[in-house]
């Protein structure tokens, strides 16, 4: 009888925990007014207005030549059957050949079982980053065939050519350091077929009309502790990069060969920009950063040619690099750029916001970090009246998504792969009133990082291209234009506050319910300490039915146990007795870092 209960108590909690699974449809691309969308080849445009900077409007290329989980978690989720080269694919893979191919399958659950292992976190579950996936197979050659899948799919040329459609300009592709196979001793990387794929890529590009500016993501040591370093760390810091010089040299070194790379594969025409290196943790000393990008931006150069256009990131702190001589230089630091990223997920505080604080915080931040216009000046810091004539300012990361942080809810959806073979809310479905609030929230943020009015500003690219399933649908650009919530991108020369307004009559035009915001998780404790998303009525009467059956069983058990108390008791040899539960792989943790 107990044993019996405790199955189906288990198996309630895990209905409960689970978001739900929506039908296998999608939602029809549809505006935010609940009409036919329009031809995305048709650019907005503003009458006579054609007199601004030629405006940098892109979209990253993100999870592909450095992998990411919350972006591509069927990647990540292998099984016993790939590790031994027996490669399969969930539903709905994004990195799987197509349907047709002659390696193409589904993966069988009855015989292929999760592989997870013991993480830095202390707990077990597949592979977290790229350097941990690699690592789960002892054959270099199976993971190398199992990585190129994932490369010579998820990006395809018909994403490019949509791109281009919708009024695009320019793409922003993370690169890993190891791509041209600089791999040391006892690294696991995996290079791949990624350079070959980056230069399909560029001919593609070619034909369609599209710039790539291609950005370093990682470096050695890890320059952040992020998962997109390629090797997460339980701590954000850049000193495993910046407190060793050898690792700082051979970043540097890893710049030369990429940049002159581009150069030798006749890609210049295409590749016209090039990122140094991306988000620097903000404990790295300010001077010695400064240092390494100045001989970073000479070694670039002298590879691509004076005028390629350079884009740095700004330590989470674009006002410290406002001294009023930083990069102002108009000879030497023409076509150079302070980047900015802007996230409203990753702090407890946005996280929780009306609608209308959301894009009051975009077009009047309350903190002097999150406004694209703190730096750069002549005259700074005192007057901040004149703009640079050297050094702009750019957003080469932004996203629309507003109340759900990654990570913690990534917990939930690798949870969901292993016990039911589906990433949760996979086909999930934005509501109309949801929709229309990220509409609002994409146009402020584009009028926002432009910045026309201050002469400081010069574009963005949103983060990301797509996405696998609809747990984090509100980073997927794609899916934002088929669904109407990216707005039509204003026509070259254009600034999109001439299009859509100014930031301010954006906000005044915003519906503030809060029926939209699901802060998740609620505060800046763990996820394992937080209750899960909120869920629609649909969820909530079916947790009601859940709730209503453990009852009535719990019920039925005690009327049992009164009755049998003395025979049930007499089993326990104490009251505080354990049993030994077996955790998959906990005998080989080989997921633990290094």
């Amino acid at each position: 009888m107990l044993t019996r209960l405790t199955r189906f108590l288990a198996f309630a909690f895990i209905l409960y925990k689970l978001p739900r699974f929506s039908l296998l449809r999608k939602a029809p691309a549809h505006n935010c007014d609940g009409q036919a969308m329009t031809d995305l080849s048709t650019n907005a445009t503003a009458k006579d207005k054609k007199d601004g900077p030629n405006w940098i409007r892109g979209v990253n290329l993100g999870g592909w030549l450095v992998m990411e989980r919350y972006i591509v978690p069927y990647q990540f989720a292998i099984t016993t059957c790939h590790v031994q080269g027996d490669f399969c694919w969930y539903p709905g893979a994004l990195s799987a050949p197509p349907l047709l191919h002659k390696d193409y399958k589904l993966c069988d659950l009855t015989r292929c079982h999760p592989y997870r292992n013991l993480t830095i976190f202390n707990g077990t579950d597949y592979p977290i980053d790229e350097w941990n996936l690699a690592k789960a197979f002892d054959n270099q050659t199976l993971a190398t065939k199992w990585f190129d899948y994932h490369f010579n799919n998820f990006i395809r040329k018909e994403d490019l050519v949509r791109m281009k459609k919708a009024g695009l300009t320019h793409l922003r592709v993370p690169l890993p350091h190891w791509i041209r196979g600089d791999i040391r001793e006892n690294e696991p990387w995996i290079a791949g077929n990624r350079w070959k794929v980056f230069v399909r890529l560029c001919q593609w590009c070619r034909n369609i009309g599209l710039e790539v500016w291609p950005n370093l993501h990682t470096a050695p040591g890890s320059q952040n502790g992020f998962d997109n370093s390629g090797i997460e760390s339980s701590v954000y810091t850049c000193k495993g990069w910046g407190r060793h010089p050898e690792n700082i040299e051979r970043t540097l070194d890893v710049i030369h060969e990429i940049s002159d790379a581009i150069a030798k594969d006749h890609l210049l025409d295409v590749v016209t920009g090039f990122g140094l290196l991306n988000e620097p943790f903000g404990d790295c000393k300010l001077n010695g950063y400064e240092r390494f990008l100045e001989d970073a931006l000479a070694i670039t150069r002298a590879n691509m040619g004076p005028n390629v256009h350079i884009f740095v990131s700004d330590l989470f702190g674009a006002p410290k690099f406002n001294d009023g001589s930083w990069w102002l230089d108009p000879v030497k630091y023409h076509n150079t750029y302070l980047d900015t990223h802007f996230y409203h997920t990753f702090d407890s505080h946005t996280r929780s916001m009306s609608p209308k604080e959301h894009i009051n915080h975009v077009c009047h931040p309350e903190e002097l970090q999150a406004e694209i216009t703190s730096c750069c000046y002549q005259d700074a810091p005192s007057t901040n009246s004149t703009p640079s004539r050297g050094v702009k300012r750019i957003s080469a990361e932004w996203s629309a998504a507003y109340d759900a942080m990654p990570g913690e809810l990534l917990q939930f959806v690798m949870e969901g792969i292993a016990v039911n073979g589906t990433a949760p809310d996979f086909y999930r479905i934005l509501e109309p009133d949801r929709r229309e609030f990220l509409r609002k929230f994409v146009e402020s943020q584009m009028v926002a990082y432009e910045a026309a009015d201050s002469d400081l500003g010069r574009g963005w690219f949103y983060w990301t291209i797509k996405m696998e399933g609809g747990a984090f649908a509100e980073w997927d650009f794609s899916r934002g234009l088929e669904e109407g919530w990216i707005p039509p991108i204003a026509t070259p020369g254009v600034a999109s506050q001439d299009v859509y307004g100014n930031c301010d009559r954006i906000l005044e035009s915003t519906n503030n319910s809060m029926a939209i915001v699901h802060a998740f998780p609620w505060g800046d404790e763990s996820y394992w300490k937080q209750y899960p998303i909120v869920e629609s009525s649909e969820t909530r009467i079916h947790r009601s039915f859940v709730w209503l059956g453990i009852a009535f069983v719990l019920a039925f058990a005690l009327s049992n146990l009164l009755r049998r108390r003395r025979q049930l008791f007499g089993k326990y040899t104490s009251i505080d007795s354990e049993v030994d539960v077996e955790v998959p792989g906990k005998s080989n943790p080989q997921y633990v870092q290094e």
